[in-house]
């Protein structure tokens, strides 16, 4: 199996070439049979993937959480093996994965969403208004650990409930939510503990249903997220399930790992075991170290 390494250099902009250097310079310490890829304007990350539909490969993520949900995408139903180095704001998957993984090749579960496919959460309502918000979490201006806290505050002050059905092997829930949270995984907005209990191969996903309530209710159940204490709230309903369906009467946007997807009805089924992830910290720890080195270097 090749370690094919999918630079994405819209996330890592000036760092795309030190991330290359680093990377070929780890694979060669390590004997590892690489080739390293880089989507531009001309070439996207889907094109490249269109390349390894028929191969075994292990097709390896650079960047953020989003930069992993567009490879799963492009790799969902082939042979090859999902990987990634975290180098985005949140690195969400990144959390899980070192909590729950334990071999190198590891069967989870896959989560469809309409045509879409994601391996960590799904949300809607305020939870997608601040991982969608773009100019905040992906501002430079922002330190990288204050993105999200910076885009919740300010969706928290302007925003309103939304209307929305959810059904779940018709057990239909109607009314106005302040949030929809899907989880395969257990993080979202970097760091969240959103489903503190969640696996990734038991073949269902938590889902929580939070109702419409007042701002200070609000304020304490998203505080309460950080460590996972939100599952005692009175507003917060959890569920299990291995299908649901979302709907609205207007479109509403999601955030399914990183990645915006709008639509008035969501169809979400879980495919167990799915997808094989490829876990090997020993690699992201010598490739993250090398590159902070070389950033300490350059700053003197």
């Amino acid at each position: 199996m090749k370690h094919v390494f999918l630079v994405n250099k819209f996330s890592l902009k000036s760092k795309t070439n030190q991330v290359r250097a680093i990377v070929e310079e780890v694979c060669k310490k390590r004997n590892i049979d690489y080739i390293i890829e880089q989507n531009s304007e001309e070439e996207s990350t889907e094109d490249i993937l269109k390349r390894y539909q028929d191969t075994k490969d292990i097709i390896i993520a650079i960047g953020g959480d989003g930069t992993i949900n567009r490879v799963l995408n492009g790799i969902a139903g082939t042979q090859n093996v999902l990987g990634y180095i975290p180098y985005g704001t949140g690195n969400d998957f990144y959390r899980v994965n070192r909590e729950l993984l334990t071999e190198e090749i590891n069967k989870i579960d896959l989560v469809r969403i309409n045509e879409k496919y994601f391996i960590n959460t799904a949300c809607f309502g305020i939870d997608a208004d601040i991982a969608n918000s773009d100019e905040i979490v992906h501002s430079k201006l922002i330190p990288k650990k204050q993105r999200y806290n910076m885009s919740l505050i300010y969706h928290f002050l302007k925003y309103k409930a939304k209307q929305m059905t959810v059904d779940v092997h018709s057990d239909i829930t109607k009314g106005e939510f302040t949030t929809v949270i899907v989880c395969n995984g257990r993080y979202y907005g970097g760091g969240y503990k959103v489903a503190p209990h969640s696996t990734l191969d038991d073949g269902l996903v938590d889902v929580y249903l939070v109702n419409k309530t007042s701002k200070p209710n609000m304020a304490k159940v998203i505080m309460s997220i950080k460590s996972g204490a939100h599952e005692k709230a009175k507003i917060v309903k959890k569920l299990q399930t291995d299908k649901l369906t979302i709907a609205s009467p207007t479109p509403i946007s999601s955030n399914i790992d990183g990645e915006k997807l709008t639509a008035n009805e969501f169809n979400i089924e879980v495919i167990p075991k799915g997808i094989d992830v490829y876990y090997n910290q020993p690699l992201i720890d010598d490739i993250l170290e090398e590159d902070k080195k070389l950033s300490l270097r350059r700053k003197k």
